[in-house]
């Protein structure tokens, strides 16, 4: 069965981008029902943090042998699974060719239980990063409302699609201040991407800036969990509704590779 995957991305890091990640993962399994985590930041992976889990593995032992990838997948009380990244491997940050292709073919083999897949990428345009978020039917991609964060996710944009343009990206801006401030950012981007690139952009919606969000982290757990009545859980829940009507428009399963097959074929 194809399952929707989503990639979730940012130019730089600091922009939320695991938050995101996490909150949408949880509001989709309320809605669909289960949903499973790839933390592809391999490197300097975070994502269990904030669900609240201890990794007993990494990639690294996968790709050593020492454990099968599925024995790596962790279960939260959420509703969501998590194969994650490693946390302070650098080698992991930089595979090489022959171990892209082993990690895809064991990406590949996994048993995909879940109604979507969320795919936590590493901020930046590496290699490897470009892989995940191109073998993906949509790319979230998280920015805040300052220039450093336009132009890197710009440049993101532009290394994204310069050989793949199937991909549809939606924007999420976060750590809004004022009303208007993430529909105006969204604007800016957006102009420069249908000028330059030729390219077009959907907005999902934005997130304001809220103290519960720092405390929510510090406790290990999503804000959706945390204070389900906050204003940056109320934003993300609407934006994962957003989300789930346009997961609704993707062709049948039948007519359309899931995740799985089009990593197993670029890698």
């Amino acid at each position: 069965m194809a399952v929707p995957s989503i990639g979730v991305a940012s130019g730089k890091g600091g922009t939320g981008k695991t938050f995101t990640s996490v909150n949408l993962a949880l509001h989709l399994a309320s809605r669909l029902g289960s949903v499973q985590m790839l933390d592809a930041d391999l490197g300097l992976g975070n994502s269990h943090l904030q669900l609240g889990l201890r990794p007993e593995g990494h990639i690294q032992h996968f790709l050593q042998g020492d454990m099968r990838l599925d024995e790596l997948v962790l279960e939260s009380e959420y509703g969501v699974s998590l194969l994650p990244g490693g946390s302070g491997v650098s080698r992991l940050s930089h595979l090489e060719a022959g171990e892209i292709r082993r990690l895809g073919r064991g990406i590949s083999n996994l048993d995909l239980r879940a109604d979507a897949l969320i795919v936590d990428s590493a901020a930046g345009i590496s290699r490897q990063t470009l892989l995940f978020l191109r073998c993906c039917d949509f790319v979230v991609l998280v920015l805040q409302p300052e220039l450093s964060s336009l132009t890197d996710a710009y440049a993101l944009l532009k290394c994204l699609i310069l050989r793949e343009h199937m991909v549809q990206v939606h924007v999420v801006v976060n750590r809004v201040y004022e009303e208007g401030e993430g529909i105006e950012t969204f604007e800016k981007l957006q102009d420069v991407s249908s000028r330059f690139l030729h390219f077009p952009l959907h907005y999902l919606g934005a997130v304001p800036e809220d103290p519960m969000v720092r405390k929510a982290l510090a406790r290990k757990t999503p804000i959706l969990i945390h204070d389900p009545g906050s204003p940056s859980a109320r934003a993300m829940a609407a934006i994962g509704d957003r989300l789930i009507d346009c997961m609704a428009e993707l062709p049948q399963p039948e007519g359309r590779a899931d995740f799985r097959t089009r990593i197993l074929e670029r890698s």
